[in-house]
């Protein structure tokens, strides 16, 4: 189980919440792999991870806009290669046995996220912490 620490938040309610929701899906997974059910839950799993990290890219890059952030074609470009590693690795894992491809998507997924939230988000939060939005 992966637990949400308050060293996650970076200080945006709406992304630390929407943040959460994709520590929760990894946590489906994580149950399911330690249960001896990856085959049964892993396209369920990144059915929705796709979905919602769709939604959250989205909604992230829109508050940005509207916040005029100086970064966000680059954190946007971040967020495009996530996405193109995740299809990747979706269409390598369909050969792999069911625990090796739940264990892939674990490790790449949860690698990323936190370092994208540690090491990115952080820096829009700062620039949203100190100016006002545009729009």
């Amino acid at each position: 189980m992966f637990v949400w620490e308050d060293d996650y938040k970076i200080g945006q309610e709406e992304m630390d919440a929407e943040h959460l929701i994709l520590f929760a899906l990894l946590n489906q997974l994580d149950v399911n792999i330690h249960a001896d059910r990856a085959g049964d839950c892993l396209n369920d799993v990144l059915n929705a991870l796709g979905s919602y990290i769709d939604y959250h890219f989205a909604h992230e890059e829109a508050l940005m806009r509207s916040w005029n952030y100086p970064g966000l074609e680059a954190h946007s470009v971040m967020h495009k290669e996530f996405i193109q590693e995740l299809v990747g690795l979706r269409a390598q894992v369909k050969g792999d046995n069911a625990l090796k491809s739940a264990l892939k998507v674990r490790g790449f997924v949860l690698d990323w996220l936190l370092g994208h939230i540690l090491e990115t988000d952080v820096d829009y939060a700062a620039f949203m912490a100190v100016t006002t939005p545009t729009e």
